[in-house]
C-alpha cells in the first residue's frame, strides 16, 4: 500500500496525543491511545504505529526511547512515572498491546507494502547528516537517540522523529528566532520526496523558518 495519510503517522502521530490537557480524556496513558483508536480509523494507521513500537524495542535500550519520547511529545519531561509508565521501553510494549487488541477486531487488516515495508533503508547516510545538521537545536542526547534509531532502528522512524523534535525543542529553546533556513528546509522536503511522504509530514516544521 502507499502511505495511508497526508499527515504524520506511526509513533510520531501518537506523540501527538499527548499534550497538556490529555489526561481530561483518559484515565491513563494506554487509554488515552485506545480512545483515538476509532472503529472507523483504517487499520494501516494502527499498524504503523505497531511497526514503529516494534522497531523501537527491538533497536534501542530503554534510555534512548525515552530521551526520544521525552523531545517529540509535547511536556514529555513529565510523561514518565515509576508508578505507571517507568520508561520508554515499557511504553512501547503498552502501545503494542493497546494496537493489537484493536487489530483483534478487524479481520480486513492489510500487508505493508511498497515504502512502508522499505523504510527508506537506502537514505542512512542522509538521514544522519541531516540529524548532525540540527545540533544547534537538538541536544546532544536527542542527537545520540535520532542517530542510533537510524542505525538500529529504520532511517524512515528516525527521520520522523527529527521533524516531530525540530518544533518542540526549538519553541522550548528559541521561542522567538528562526532555526531552519531555506536551504535546510529545502533538504528536509527532498528526504520526505524520497521517503513517499504525504503533503503535510514535513510541511509541519515550515514555521521554523519564517
Amino acid at each position: 500500500m502507499e502511505r495511508s495519510t497526508d499527515f504524520t503517522f506511526g509513533i510520531p502521530w501518537i506523540m501527538n496525543f499527548f499534550h497538556q490537557d490529555w489526561t481530561l480524556d483518559a484515565a491513563s496513558e494506554p487509554e488515552a491511545v485506545s480512545n483515538q483508536f476509532v472503529e472507523e480509523l483504517h487499520p494501516a494507521s494502527v499498524l504503523l504505529v505497531r511497526r514503529d513500537a516494534r522497531s523501537l524495542l527491538r533497536g534501542l535500550p530503554a534510555k534512548h526511547i525515552t530521551v526520544l519520547w521525552e523531545a517529540c511529545a509535547q511536556n514529555g519531561e513529565y510523561f514518565f512515572r515509576p508508578d505507571r509508565v517507568p520508561d520508554g521501553a515499557e511504553w512501547m510494549r503498552q502501545v503494542i498491546q493497546v494496537c493489537e487488541a484493536w487489530l483483534s477486531r478487524r479481520p480486513d487488516t492489510p500487508t505493508l507494502t511498497g515504502p512502508d515495508l522499505d523504510e527508506g533503508r537506502g537514505l542512512a547516510d542522509e538521514v544522519l547528516s541531516t540529524v548532525t545538521e540540527f545540533n544547534g537545536i537538538l541536544d546532544q542526547k536527542v542527537t545520540a537517540a535520532l542517530t542510533e534509531c537510524v542505525r538500529g532502528c529504520t532511517p524512515d522512524l528516525a527521520f520522523r522523529l527529527l521533524l516531530q523534535a525540530l518544533p518542540i525543542k526549538s519553541a522550548a529553546m528559541f521561542p522567538d528566532a528562526v532555526n531552519v533556513s531555506e536551504a535546510q528546509y529545502a533538504r528536509l522536503e527532498a528526504l520526505g520526496r524520497a521517503f513517499h511522504y504525504g503533503e503535510f509530514v514535513v510541511s509541519d516544521v515550515k514555521h521554523l523558518t519564517e
